[in-house]
Order: C-alpha cells, then structure tokens, then sequence
C-alpha cells in the first residue's frame, strides 16, 4: 500500500519515539543494532512522507536529545541553582538547537528525492544516489554539529556504534566515519524492508540490501587487522576517585577532607604514578594547607613517585611557590605533576573549554548570572603541550570534555604520547546515564587512536582502557577507591591519529557532491520521457 502512514498527525509521534530508542541505543540498552533500527525508522518515515521531513526528523532529533542529555538540566537546576522551568526550558532549547542539523539533513535528501520521483529516475539510481547523499550529509551534519560554537559533539551516532562491525572503521575515519558508515547503513535497511513505496521497489531494496551487507562485511574484515605495536615495557598506574558530591565539592571542610582521603589513598601505593581527578583540589598547589602537602611531599620522597592533580594552576606559572603577584592573575583548568621535591614539574592546561562552564560566551553572561557555578572563567591552554615522560612512557593528559573531540586528542599521539590520560568530574550531572555515555567516548579515542586510555574521575566511571577500546578494570561508579593498573603503552600512528577530521571530511562532502550530480544528469536524462511509464522492475 503506497499511502504509508494512516493518519499523518502519527508520523511525527513515531519519529520522536525512534529518537528515544537511539539515545537508548547509547545507553540503558547500549547496543549498535538499535542505533540503525531507529534511524531505519526516520529514513522509511521521510521516504513516505518527503513532504513532513524537516518536521519528522526534527521530532526525531528532539526525542533523541531530550532524553539523551537530559543530565544537562541536573547542572543546571541542582547545582547551578538555575529554577526548574527555566533550566528545562534551555535543555528544550539546547536539544531543539541540536535536533536542526539532523532534520536539514532530512529535508534535503526529501527534496531530492521528491524531485527524482517527478522525473521518474531509474530506481537504481535513485535509490544509490539518496543513499550517497544521506550518509554523507548526516556525517557533515555531525561534524558541523561537533565544531559550530566550539562544538558539541556528544551522542555522534558512532558511539553507538563501539560493540558492532562497523567499529572497525574508527582507526581509518574516526568517529565520524562511523557515523558515515551507520546513516548507510540505516538507510539501505529502510529500503532493503520496503520502506519506500512506490515503483521500482525490488531494485530499490537490492540497493538497500548491498548499502547494508558491504559495510558490515567490510567492517568484519577490518577487526582482523591489529593496529596495536606496544612501546617499552608497562607501567604501574594508580587512578583515585574521590566521590565528592558537587554540592560539597567547594566546601571548605569537605575540600579539605577530600585532600586528606587523596594524601591518606596515596601513602596505600605504591605506583610511579598516582592520578586525581579534575578539580580534586579546588585551589592552586601553592595554597594547599602545609599539613596537606608536607604529608604527601614525604610520600613521594619515599617512593620516588610522582603525583598527577587536577587543578587551577596560576597561567603560566609552573613554580610551586606562591607570591604576592598571584593576585589578581588567571587560572587554568590544568593537571599539576608534582614530585619529590614538592614542586609542580609538570602541567597540562585545559585547551578546549566548556561554554559556560568554564567561560562566558559573549552575550551570554546574564545566562550564567543565573548559576552559581565556582571556577567559571579560565584561561584557555596553549595549543601544544607537551606529553609527560616517565618510565620510558610519554603520558598526554586531556580534562573532561576534551576527549570529545578526536581530532585534539590525535595531535597528541602525533606528538609522541603512547598513554592517553583523561581527567574528569561529572558529578556536575549528578547519578545520571552522563557518565556511561563518557566512558564510550573514551573508549572511541582508544579505538581511533591505538592508545590506551585511563580515566581518573571523581565520581565515576575511573577506568583502564586498552589500545583495542577494551575496559579492562574499572571502578563503581559513586563510590571512593582506587585502582591500580598495569598499562602498556603504544606506537603507531593510525590513519585517523595522521590525518585527524580531514579525510571522513572529504569523503561525505564527495559523496554528497556526486548525488548531486547523478540527481542532475539523471533528472535531465530522464525527464525527457514520458514519465507515466510502467517501470517493470516492481512486478
């Protein structure tokens, strides 16, 4: 039956509820297959209804969001001290925002498609080059959805993708790749059962088939390919989790008592090096309470181990000293490497910031007036750092959110690095699915970039992913403890860890570029026939 959906006002109903079963497909239920089966169901929805599918895939990008980072309105209402209504209604906002870039995609491949049918195309055609254009336009949406305003790139469908055949493309595209990869293999599963009506079906759906069957094949063949070369000899890594709730986090006697718990964990091991979390001091190294710093200080002159601590850090102070010319200068997001002799050695300060978080976006300071939110401004990291050595290792710390972004966290394996570290405190968004969604990105840069990963976090998930996207040990979330690893560095440079963003770039904008010129010679080739004719392929 050609009219597909009884009852158009059902549509954008059924598009919202194929969003929320994709942002379960990143978590409660986290599985690859349901990511596809969701946007097969926006595609088959778009096909039949061409007319309705900036709104359909609207309503599909707003349930995925909504639901998906939902955890926003946590930091926002409970922490920040935002009202509730408004805090919601800038989470509708913000999903709103993210929900356009997925439906412009709809709305395009539609219009093409709408025009294609007019002039009676070959279905063949039309089937691969709608197919050509949806993949690649949904992966430039994602990149331009993961760089617009600094980008936010969170619930980019390859994520989804981890435990599935098509993961074995993130070490050439990267995540965005992947994403290619699953908007193709979405949308030949909509067409391979039967989701677009009309003439031509039996091509259409062997087109879906193969769009299906050649990159799950290929990805198969991928994951026998080991891109994994170890570097020295491992290193014993002890990461902390402090589990300080966030409305306690700048109290100062819970922020003392959380210093005194890190230096009492950090006399229990006796690892090279011990990893706290972002933010595990609310204040500079100079300004630690001496009884604090003598006690750990004497530690690490015992061992001869270092300590890695999340941190503001005075910019482009690395001294341990304070003085009176502190006042009044800015800090940074950093991790301090402190040693023996109780000086700061080291540091990594954070690069990319989080807006309104971390800085005031221009225009917007009435907005973040409105949350009470410590450490708000800091100064931005200088572009190149170097990674830390130690133990014939190179270590390349990022904080929080960096790990977002692939392209970043590939410049420093191209540096050097042969361990990844990320540091983190999302106790911001409280006892929410924020943080299994975090660690996937963390095992997506392991994947993409042949490195192992530990995360040391303050609430959850601290864990040691190896150089396969693996999680070899981690800890319960929202509990205090350590764990104590044994991690072998890499080498090797992946394609993706060489060429970063660039060439999954270029393939989607080529993609994208050549359905548009099939669609064009075809509607010129075509419409010159009479375009009642009976297309013999659907008997």
């Amino acid at each position: 039956m050609n009219s597909p959906v009884r009852g158009r006002g059902a549509a954008p109903i059924l598009s919202l509820v194929a969003g929320l079963a994709q942002a379960a497909s990143f978590w409660p239920v986290q599985a690859w297959w349901l990511q596809v089966l969701a946007l097969a169901a926006l595609v088959a929805l778009v096909l039949r209804l061409p007319q309705r599918a900036f709104v359909l895939g609207f309503a599909f990008g707003l349930g995925c969001f909504v639901a998906g980072v939902s955890w926003l309105y946590v930091s926002m209402h409970r922490y920040g001290g935002m009202p509730a209504a408004l805090a919601a209604l800038a989470l509708l906002l913000f999903a709103a925002y993210l929900a356009s870039f997925g439906a412009a995609v709809c709305a395009a491949f539609a219009r093409v498609d709408t025009a294609l049918r007019a002039r009676a195309v070959a279905p063949t055609l039309r089937a691969t080059a709608l197919g050509a254009l949806f993949a690649g336009a949904w992966a430039l949406a994602e990149l331009l959805r993961g760089w617009l305003f600094t980008g936010f790139p969170w619930l980019a469908i390859g994520y989804a993708q981890l435990d599935g055949p098509l993961a074995s493309f993130a070490p050439l595209l990267g995540v965005y790749g992947v994403c290619l990869l699953a908007a193709l293999v979405a949308f030949g599963l909509a067409l391979a059962v039967g989701g677009d009506p009309g003439r031509g079906s039996r091509s259409a759906r062997a087109i879906g088939a193969a769009m299906v069957a050649l990159p799950v094949a290929a990805g198969l063949g991928l994951a026998a390919i080991d891109r994994v070369s170890p570097h020295g000899a491992p290193v014993h890594v002890r990461l902390l989790q402090g589990n300080v709730a966030q409305d306690m986090k700048f109290d100062a006697q819970r922020s003392l008592d959380a210093m005194h718990w890190y230096a009492n964990e950090l006399r229990r091991g006796d690892a090279p090096l011990t990893v706290l979390p972002e933010t595990a001091w609310t204040l500079p190294w100079s300004r630690t309470p001496l009884d604090v710093r003598e006690e750990i200080v004497d530690r690490l002159r015992h061992t001869g181990a270092a300590v890695a601590i999340g941190m503001p850090l005075y910019e482009d102070r690395p001294a341990a000293n304070a003085s009176a010319f502190d006042v009044g200068r800015s800090l940074t997001n950093s991790v301090g490497v402190v040693d023996a002799t109780g000086a700061i050695v080291w540091r990594y300060d954070k690069r990319h910031l989080v807006p309104f978080g971390e800085f005031v976006p221009f225009g917007f300071g009435w907005f973040v007036d409105l949350m009470r939110i410590p450490l708000g401004d800091f100064a931005r990291g200088s572009r190149d750092q170097a990674p830390l050595p130690l133990a014939g290792q190179r270590i390349a710390f990022d904080i929080c959110y960096e790990d977002l972004f692939g392209e970043e966290i590939a410049a420093q394996v191209r540096g050097g690095a042969t361990i990844l570290v990320n540091v983190s405190n999302i106790a911001w968004f409280g006892d929410s699915h924020a943080l299994p969604q975090h660690l996937q990105i963390a095992r997506m840069r392991a994947l993409e970039l042949a490195r192992p990963m530990l995360r040391a976090t303050n609430t959850g998930v601290t864990a040691a992913i190896d150089a396969h996207g693996r999680v070899l040990a981690q800890l319960e979330p929202y509990t205090a403890g350590a764990l104590d690893v044994q991690v072998q560095g890499t080498d090797g440079t992946t394609p993706y860890a060489r060429f970063g963003n660039a060439p999954v770039f270029a393939l989607s904008l080529g993609l994208v570029a050549a359905a548009a010129v099939a669609a064009a010679v075809a509607s010129a080739r075509f419409g010159t026939r009479t375009t009642g004719r009976r297309d013999d392929s659907s008997r």
